[in-house]
């Protein structure tokens, strides 16, 4: 399965979040911890706020935090944020086509489907939180 450079880098940014939760963290730091562009960072913050996953406050105290507990936050959930192509990502029959296709084109659909829901139901079981532990966990050993 492939994901797009924004949808890792809108995890390093929840994970930075996450790391000081319930912190803010100011944009500036967040770019010097993760190495992604303050441009970016800018960019995936409208996405993630309308997402419901990030707040902001403005001004000179202000920064970016976690809308909820990193806890509550599911990789999966991330994913539909950023990428439009699994917002969908459902029942088999939101995936095949409504125009009449040939017996194998149906079921390469229901193949391909069934990859995207394992894929899906798998990263749902990761949080924002346990990424954080075990970063922390692997860089203490």
């Amino acid at each position: 399965m492939r994901l797009t450079e924004q949808t890792r880098y809108a995890l390093h940014v929840l994970a930075y979040c996450a790391a000081r939760h319930p912190a803010l963290a100011k944009v500036a730091a967040i770019a010097v911890g993760t190495g992604i562009t303050e441009q970016n960072i800018f960019k995936l913050i409208k996405t993630l706020t309308k997402a419901g996953l990030v707040t902001t406050i403005r001004g000179p105290h202000g920064g970016v935090r976690l809308a909820v507990a990193p806890g509550a936050i599911r990789v999966g959930q991330v994913i539909r944020a950023i990428e439009p192509r699994f917002k969908a990502c459902g029942p088999l029959d939101q995936i095949m086509s409504n125009e009449p296709v040939s017996a194998v084109e149906r079921e390469l659909d229901r193949t391909i489907g069934r990859g995207i829901a394992a894929f899906m139901e798998t990263v749902d079981k990761t949080s924002i939180a346990a990424l954080v532990a075990r970063t922390k966990a692997a860089n203490a050993a």
